[in-house]
């Protein structure tokens, strides 16, 4: 199977990733900030394409783990270990336009120790009211 394809705003920053089965909402002090739903993938299964030189890193905590923004949109992307720089340990998956949100089960973990997760709803989603916008194409990494 392809690889998706998952990319910042700008597109700056850009991965191929296999498809997870699931991603984790963390509501710890920074994931719950960051607004990130995670994604674990094995090694071998990302690979980032285009954008090593286009983060910035924010180490937090015990500084075992860095969480790469683009420098120019701001989105954050993925975080590596600090001891292994090269290996991509978390993958944003809100930045993978094509991932179904249906076909993926999302845990949830309560790192903040509040019981508190913002990913549910208790009302019909709203229609958008930006200006449509074309699905993305196979080139396309938005």
């Amino acid at each position: 199977m392809p690889k998706l394809k998952a990319a910042c705003h700008c597109s700056k920053v850009r991965l191929l990733i296999e498809k997870p089965d699931w991603v984790l909402d963390c509501n710890c002090t920074i994931c719950r900030r960051y607004g990130a739903l995670w994604t674990y993938p094995q090694p071998g299964d990302v690979e980032l394409v285009a954008g090593s030189d286009a983060t910035d890193s924010y180490l937090w905590g015990d500084r075992e783990l860095a969480f790469h923004r683009c420098r120019e949109c701001g989105c954050v992307t993925h975080t590596t270990p600090v001891m292994a720089p090269s290996h991509i340990f978390a993958v944003n998956a809100r930045l993978i336009p094509t991932l179904d949100p249906a076909e993926v089960t999302v845990r949830q973990r309560d790192n903040g120790h509040t019981g508190w997760f913002w990913t549910r709803s208790s009302h019909q989603w709203e229609p958008g009211g930006h200006p449509e916008m074309e699905p993305p194409g196979p080139d396309d990494w938005r």
